[in-house]
């Protein structure tokens, strides 16, 4: 990794910039060898190299290299401003002039100076990328691939962008370090980070190791946004940025259903697509930049509704005080109810189509359910990883729900078969899945291989923890606007988004009459912050 290969990723500082940066910095000289920050440390600084070179390295300075920063680069990526753990350690090589700054001041900076700004932000999104593509670095990951609380923890580092590696007990080395610490298959899954070892952790344990969750309990908000999707991480922006003191809430990780997707076509602005995890994560980046407070995994039991104000109450027992709250918790994937789908789910099944999925089925054979976008991108992107991809539909042709340039990109490509009018029956496997039974048509075989099944048959919304508190459809949809006005006062009128609970809010997939779109979504959100404002304003 070098910037001469990637200047996006290690941009060279004008004088005049470093100038905004020495304002509010440290000046400060290392010898040969000191750490800057070492792997693990959560509250390490931001720093401009001066004179010298800082290399990055996995370890200790006699590990490998990942980059090296010289004079007029920078150091660091998307922790110093979330405040996780470093996956790599920084340190001086040769004698080494800086500029230290705290994360604090250089978020201030980034608000601040807007171009600025952009080069750090742009460096540190595209030095994420990077790391989480090489192999071998950040946290080790030791569990089966057929163990289910495995997998949980692996899908919860990869959708929170954590860079780790993965090793299985089995294999030789791996054996070895945990008999080094007189440790067996039995006690995986167990995560070492830095000097930390973690055995069967659960993901409230891991969040906040990685420093992803925090301690929320009796704290004051002016909003509170249940749900990280695309409608909770666009009122995080407005709302932070506009001054409210916000925090966002997921039980999983940023992105919602969105982060799921391998690839958006039609989100205005990005002519080239981009998946929905990067969307995601540009989003929290910018939820970070001014402030909000994000706590993963973080899911919400109740809401009290009060008179003026409310009380969100979590599983965990944590209670926090919110001026209004927005509920975005979007929608669960639909199963099929079908034999063996719940004996599979943990080995074999997912509702997602990104490299994490695909790299459980490399050159395998897998099966597609579905005959939405979501189901077509699905198959196209599994096209480049498997062997083969049917795409089985229910319907009697694929452009019905399908966008018609998606339809004919899917009916071109070699390794993709369609099955029309046709159904899953059932599933069959031994440890995790092998075999997927069709019904359909006489052409249409009665099972094939399936190393790997990916369902897409719509969602219902994720609202029962608000069922006591607002409003919703028979279907569990949240209702919003003019039809609560049974519920309220003469005094005023709902405003669009709020439910029957004055302050409560609703946006995004889990809202009635929501347009299922992630544009549509992201500006639900925004425009609930101005909702939220009025209220406040009263």
């Amino acid at each position: 990794m070098s910037d001469e290969r990637d200047p996006i990723a290690f941009p060279r500082l004008t004088e005049e910039q470093i100038e905004i940066f020495r304002r509010t910095a440290t000046e400060m000289s290392l010898a040969d060898g000191e750490a800057l920050w070492r792997p693990g440390d959560t509250e390490f600084c931001f720093f401009v190299v001066l004179e010298g070179e800082v290399e990055i390295c996995d370890g200790n300075p006699d590990s490998k290299s990942v980059a090296i920063h010289e004079a007029g680069g920078f150091t660091g990526d998307v922790d110093v401003l979330s405040g996780r753990p470093a996956p790599v350690g920084g340190y001086a090589k040769g004698k080494v002039r800086l500029l230290q700054l705290s994360a604090e001041a250089l978020r201030e900076i980034v608000r601040v100076e807007q171009d600025l700004g952009g080069v750090v932000l742009l460096a540190f999104i595209r030095r994420r990328e990077l790391l989480l593509n090489m192999t071998g670095r950040g946290l080790l990951l030791v569990g089966s691939a057929f163990d289910p609380d495995t997998m949980r923890i692996r899908e919860f580092l990869g959708r929170n962008r954590v860079v780790h590696r993965w090793e299985q007990p089995e294999e030789e080395g791996t054996a070895r370090l945990l008999e080094g610490f007189g440790l067996g298959a039995a006690d995986t899954p167990m995560v070492f980070l830095g000097n930390q070892r973690l055995s069967k952790p659960s993901l409230e344990e891991l969040g906040e190791r990685l420093g992803i969750r925090l301690k929320v309990d009796a704290r004051q908000y002016d909003l509170v946004i249940i749900g990280a999707g695309p409608a909770g991480l666009a009122a995080a922006v407005y709302g932070s940025s506009e001054g409210l003191h916000t925090l966002m809430l997921d039980r999983t990780a940023p992105g919602g259903q969105a982060s799921w997707s391998s690839r958006i076509e039609n989100y205005m602005g990005f002519p080239e697509g981009l998946t929905g995890s990067d969307l995601a994560a540009r989003g929290l980046v910018q939820a970070q930049k001014f402030g909000t407070d994000i706590s993963i995994p973080g899911e919400v039991e109740s809401i009290e509704c009060g008179p003026v104000g409310h009380r969100v109450h979590l599983r965990t027992g944590e209670t926090i005080d919110a001026r209004a709250v927005l509920i975005a918790t979007g929608a669960t994937y639909q199963k099929l109810p079908i034999p063996g789908f719940q004996e599979f789910e943990d080995n074999g099944i997912y509702y997602a189509a990104t490299k994490l999925e695909a790299g459980f089925c490399e050159q395998a054979e897998v099966v597609v359910v579905g005959a939405g976008n979501s189901a077509g991108q699905a198959a196209v992107f599994l096209s480049t990883h498997c062997a083969k991809v049917r795409l089985v539909v229910r319907g009697d042709r694929l452009n019905k729900s399908m966008s018609d340039y998606l339809s004919y990109r899917v009916e071109r490509i070699p390794n993709i078969e369609v099955f029309l009018e046709t159904e899953v029956s059932a599933l069959r496997g031994d440890d995790h899945l092998r075999i997927a039974c069709l019904k359909g048509p006489d052409h249409v075989p009665a099972e094939v291989a399936c190393t790997g099944l990916f369902v897409f048959i719509g969602a219902t919304p994720n609202t029962d923890f608000v069922k006591d508190t607002v409003a919703v459809d028979r279907n569990g949809f949240i209702l919003t606007g003019d039809s609560m006005r049974a519920y309220w006062p003469d005094s005023r009128i709902p405003f669009f988004l709020e439910t029957s609970c004055p302050g409560i809010f609703a946006a995004g997939d889990c809202r009635v009459g929501s347009v299922k779109r992630v544009a549509s979504s992201v500006g639900e959100g925004s425009m609930a912050v101005t909702f939220v404002h009025r209220v406040l304003a009263m």
